[in-house]
């Protein structure tokens, strides 16, 4: 799958997570005033139902209204059970809506942060097609010598070898010392001995990124300069030498 189908698959999945998630809020929303609204009908029956128990008891002492206000303390404690019941399961329902709310929006958060990182790289090998067409100088190619200055295969051959040996070496100690400054990096800073560690805030460099997405909001092809070629040198292995037997 290349780059832009591979775009426009994560952008629709972008937007059935917007989607999803926009759901999830007022899902989450509902459940919420719901369950606060079952709270306070609760809280008001509980209230009256302890006025109820203490007319209750006002009524046992003076003997006036008594069946009624039994009649009153049995009716809400049987309603205060049924509102503690449905109060609950609201609170349990709201419950499962804000962690669907929340999931669905981490979600859509990850999709979002993949997404921009497949548009940019997209935008980028766009604007590098475009840019093709309108390519600034290019960098100036190796001098080259003419057919009648070339040295002699011996002597190309004897240059070549001294480069693979060095540059095999040079890789050879170019790995090694990436593993030492390793191994270095994990001491902090200050003075070991002869040993000085110091750490300086690395600059900025230019987000050709964002460049490209700034000259596709404009309408425009970001500037792009050819490079120069690349430089390789195959030596093959010389060919051995056979003796002939002796007579």
């Amino acid at each position: 799958m290349n780059s832009t189908a591979k775009t426009a698959q994560m952008m629709a999945r972008l937007a059935d997570a917007e989607t999803t998630a926009k759901v999830a809020g007022r899902e989450e929303t509902r459940t919420a005033a719901r369950a606060e609204r079952a709270a306070a009908r609760l809280k008001d029956a509980r209230t009256a139902a302890a006025t109820a128990r203490r007319e209750l008891r006002t009524a046992i002492r003076t003997g006036k209204g008594l069946a009624a206000a039994e009649r009153r303390v049995e009716r809400l404690t049987v309603k205060c059970a049924t509102l503690a019941t449905a109060a609950q399961d609201a609170k349990a329902e709201a419950t499962v809506a804000r962690r669907a709310a929340r999931t669905a929006a981490r979600r859509l958060d990850a999709l979002a942060r993949r997404a921009a990182r497949s548009a940019a790289h997209t935008v980028g090998e766009i604007a590098e097609r475009l840019g093709r067409t309108a390519l600034t100088t290019a960098p100036a190619a190796d001098p080259v010598l003419p057919a009648e200055e070339l040295p002699a295969v011996e002597e190309i051959e004897e240059h070549a070898d001294r480069f693979a040996e060095l540059d095999a070496k040079a890789k050879t100690y170019a790995k090694a010392a990436d593993a030492e400054k390793k191994w270095l990096r994990q001491i902090p800073v200050g003075v070991f001995g002869r040993v000085t560690v110091a750490r300086t805030p690395g600059g900025t460099v230019l987000d050709g990124d964002q460049v490209a997405l700034d000259y596709a909001d404009q309408g425009l092809v970001p500037p792009r300069k050819g490079r120069k070629d690349t430089f390789k040198v195959a030596v093959a292995a010389a060919p051995a030498l056979v003796l002939a037997p002796a007579a």
